[in-house]
């Protein structure tokens, strides 16, 4: 008897034992987790691996040795797209913390937690003062209920006196909502090192905007600017000698010269300073430029600058629609420019292009106004196109674009940007454009089967070895004439696909954001692809060229063999359960009672 009592207390003293050893060992396994974080990236792409220049960011800021605080606003109850996405930006954040020496410290909140309805608005408001902006969650519980929540799906990095503001999502219409979500996900690398390089920014490259024939460089850009200034070094420079303006930044030197070469000296001290930036950008000239004008554009190129040029052949403007209901499109008259871009290997088409893809305006029918497709404004999609500036890009907006053909020269490589749909038709001004005759069309199938012009190309990379067209005519300065030289170009052939709209009130929208349709298109993010890839030297317009592989699962076998998984799912837990207790119950009586 005292035997028997004796194995029983042994027994439960060992099984004492045994979940006492194992609660340790899973408490032991927790402190350790969260102290020590480790990924283990098995994808053949490397998908969960940062990129070379993600890394060298982060050593920047280990060598700095300041606390960078990565604040997630993205957390809470939502649906389970989003909370993949809160998991893989939250992930991710670690990874960076950890390149960096731990100098990343993360925080995740919901601004939302515990507010009452009336409170979401002034927090939503906040946050898109400081460049947050909410998105909504729309939840489909059951067959005919909807639940819809307010989420930032964003971040703030605070770094010594600098915040940086990072949205996560933005919303493509083209793309359904797991594709969003995807789409987030495949760029989320990308949008944190693009925090951390401002953060980490020292001394930024120059650009400068080409000025004095009536290009945008006022409010309708100034969104843009805005944001091209966080990362760059941003100027104006008049570049027409005709202007008498031109000469204003270098009056205290042109008062002392020979009145006999006062226009040689100016035209030299605008070379000079405009040599000493990385990125001229020519913005929609209104009036041709001058011969003296191409030739500072031409050396500055050659000499290894970089020149995106968003040019408008075709006089033709939608706020001509406000006093009236027809407008004539005629062509702008940009010979010499048309003459310089035609001899770099780019013939620029004084034409319109429109497209069945396209984004609406409102039109007034029965005195209220009514959105209508308008096939004037063409929506580029990055379908087809795998360069690291258009690679995983929502659709890009533009307003009366023309089209480019490009000539073939060895010496450059060529890379489309800008490609239309097939169904499109050029026309060719003098046009008539009349907003009945728009209402008429956007509602008629013939005419839309009738746009079957195939695919047009509106914007164009030229990199490479480029000739000067100055060879044989005349030297305007006395500064060094390079023949031949090292660079690349961007050319567009629509100059509004800068611009942001404005209210009566003044208020500036951001930039490819459409106040009619509320639609946000991806203008921004292409132009500053084009910039980062034209002069960044960090190389993070490569982290997009990162293969991302899409394994989808097999949605016939899934609705096939849907109710075996659930079954599955359900009892083989339970199952395993079961002959673990079994087994275990087995193993002790044989080990206790030998």
């Amino acid at each position: 008897m005292k035997n028997k009592i004796s194995n029983r207390n042994s027994t439960r003293i060992a099984s004492i034992s045994e979940w006492v050893t194992v609660l340790v060992v899973i408490i032991v396994v927790n402190v350790l987790a969260n102290v020590f974080y480790k990924r283990i990236d098995l994808t053949s792409e490397k998908r969960y691996t940062l990129s070379s220049t993600s890394t060298e960011l982060c050593t920047k800021l280990e060598k700095k040795g300041e606390k960078l605080y990565f604040k997630l606003y993205l957390d809470g109850e939502m649906s389970p797209r989003f909370r993949q996405l809160r998991d893989e930006i939250r992930d991710l954040a670690y990874e960076f913390r950890e390149a960096s020496g731990k100098t990343i410290e993360i925080e995740v909140s919901n601004p939302f937690e515990n507010k009452q309805p009336s409170e979401i608005s002034p927090i939503m408001e906040d946050f898109a003062s400081r460049g947050l902006f909410a998105v909504r969650d729309i939840e489909d519980e059951s067959g005919d209920q909807l639940k819809i929540k307010q989420l930032i799906p964003a971040a703030e990095l605070h770094y010594g006196d600098k915040t940086v503001a990072i949205n996560f999502y933005q919303l493509d219409v083209a793309l359904d909502p797991a594709e969003n979500i995807q789409k987030a996900i495949d760029n989320l690398e990308y949008e944190i090192a693009n925090g951390l390089r401002q953060c980490a920014l020292e001394k930024p490259k120059k650009i400068v905007f080409a000025d004095g024939n009536n290009e945008m460089t006022d409010d309708r850009i100034k969104a843009f600017a805005v944001e091209l200034s966080k990362y760059y070094s941003i100027s104006k420079l008049n570049l027409n000698l005709a202007d008498p303006a031109a000469g204003m930044p270098f009056v205290a030197d042109l008062e002392k010269a020979n009145p006999d070469s006062i226009g040689l000296i100016l035209m030299e001290k605008i070379q000079n300073r405009l040599n000493t930036n990385d990125l001229l950008v020519i913005s929609k000239p209104e009036t041709d430029y001058n011969m003296a004008e191409l030739y500072l554009i031409d050396q500055f190129m050659l000499k290894g600058g970089k020149v995106l040029w968003m040019i408008d052949p075709v006089v033709a403007e939608i706020d001509s629609f406000e006093n009236n209901s027809t407008i004539m499109a005629m062509p702008r008259g940009l010979e010499n420019i048309e003459t310089s871009l035609f001899h770099y290997g780019i013939k620029m088409e004084n034409t319109l292009l429109t497209d069945v893809l396209c984004n609406a305006i409102p039109i007034p029918v029965g005195g209220r106004p009514d959105l209508v497709d308008f096939t004037y404004f063409p929506v580029f999609t990055s379908a087809g196109l795998t360069h690291p500036i258009t690679k995983n890009l929502g659709m890009v907006w533009s307003q009366f674009a023309s089209t480019l053909t490009v000539k073939t020269n060895s010496t450059l490589s060529v890379t489309p940007l800008l490609t239309s749909s097939p169904n499109t038709k050029i026309i060719n001004p003098p046009a008539t454009i009349d907003l009945q005759s728009v209402y008429m069309q956007s509602r008629d199938d013939n005419f839309k089967s009738s746009l079957r012009g195939g695919t047009k190309l509106s914007g164009v990379m030229l990199e490479g070895n480029f000739e000067s067209p100055f060879v044989y005519q005349r030297k305007y300065t006395r500064l060094p004439f390079k023949v031949h030289g090292e660079s690349k170009m961007i050319v567009i052939a629509d100059g509004d696909i800068i611009r942001n709209s404005t209210s009566k009130k003044g208020m500036i929208y951001p930039t490819g954001y459409d106040r009619f349709t509320k639609n946000t298109f991806a203008n921004k993010t292409f132009l500053m692809n084009c910039i980062d890839y034209l002069i960044d030297d960090n190389g993070l317009i490569e982290i997009r060229a990162k293969e991302k592989m899409v394994r989808l699962l097999d949605k016939e076998k899934i609705r096939l063999e849907k109710s075996f998984y659930q079954w599955f799912n359900m009892i083989a837990p339970i199952v395993s359960i079961l002959l673990f207790g079994m087994g275990n119950a087995v193993l002790r009586r044989w080990k206790f009672q030998r």
